[in-house]
This record gives C-alpha cells, structure tokens and sequence, in this order.
C-alpha cells in the first residue's frame, strides 16, 4: 500500500513546482517591490530543487509516465519559461516593444526546448541547455542585481537582454549537455 502511494510523489513535486510558478507570476503582477522580487527569485530556486526530485523520484520509484512527463513540461515552462520574465518585467516602469519582443523569444525558446525534450528518448545527455537551468541562471542574475541596485539601469537592462538571447539559443541548440542525477539503474 506505501509503494502505491509513494508512487504519486513525483507528480505531487511537479505540481508543486508549477504553484509555485503560478504563484510568483500572480504576485509579481501585483507587487514590485524590490523585497517581493528578491522572495519570488528564492521561490523559483526552490521549484529548481523540486524539478529535480521529482524527475529522481519518478525514475526511482519506476513511477514514470506519459503524463507525469508532460505535467513536468508544463510546470517548467510556466516556472522556468515565464516567471524569471515576469520577475524581471516588474522591475521596470516602461517596457518597449523591443524588450517584450526578446522576453518573448525565451519564453517560445523555453516551449520549443520542452517540446523537443518531450519527444525525445532518454538517454545519459540532454539536447540544448534544459530550461530550468536558464531559469536558475536567469533569477540568479536577478537576484545579484536586486542586492547591488534598487533599480533597473540602462545597463543592466542591455547585459539582461543579451542574456536572455544568449539563453534562447542554447535551449535550442542541439549541443549535448550531461545529465547531472541518475537513478541506481541508470539514466532513463
């Protein structure tokens, strides 16, 4: 009876990750504080090590499943995919069409790398750089500037942008990168 019920933690992690996801993006819309920012960063590195137990746990408990696959895929796009944006975006008093356009390209970059990854057989190495690690780097980023400036200078705004794309390409771009976990039998 335990084994079945410890079989549902893996999608009980991911949905944890996607509340909380949901949760930074509903809060950032609504409060821009410099204090709600630095929170919602620490929140999304928290979804990181969620993502990262549920894939265990699903592969440890030989609880993998189709739709535990794409549960984690729409977790991640909206943790990974959409909040770091949303973070950044309430940082800002004016958002030109330029910078909505780039943010737009990491988040349709994040979807087509989970799309990709979705279709694809398991194996020891990943294609393109997996979107929870651009979402790592990108609140991470955040969080530095947050601790060094109160506010978003021209600057930053440029190295952030050029980030952003530099993040886009490597999540589609078809280099192998290594699988850091692996279960007791193995990649899978």
């Amino acid at each position: 009876m335990k084994a079945t019920k410890l079989k549902h933690l893996p999608n009980i992690l991911t949905s944890c990750n996607m509340a909380i996801g949901i949760l930074v993006i509903c809060s950032m819309i609504h409060n821009d504080s410099l204090s709600d920012r630095k929170l919602a960063c620490y929140l999304v590195y928290v979804a990181v090590v969620l993502d990262g137990f549920d894939g265990y746990f699903a592969r440890y408990l030989n609880a993998s499943s189709d739709m535990g696959k794409q549960l984690d895929s729409f977790a991640d796009f909206v943790t990974f995919g959409i909040a770091p944006i949303t973070i950044f975006i309430s940082g800002l008093k004016f958002i030109p069409w330029y910078v909505m356009l780039i943010l737009l390209l990491y988040s349709l970059a994040g979807g087509f790398r989970l799309a990709r990854y979705n279709l694809q057989n398991h194996s020891e190495y990943f294609t393109g750089l997996p979107i929870t690690a651009s979402g790592f780097i990108m609140v991470t980023v955040l969080l530095i500037r947050s601790y060094l400036d109160r506010e978003i200078t021209g600057i930053f705004l440029i190295l952030f942008l050029i980030l952003t794309v530099i993040l886009s390409i490597l999540m589609v771009s078809k280099f192998p990168v290594k699988r850091i976990i692996k279960n007791k039998k193995g990649y899978k």
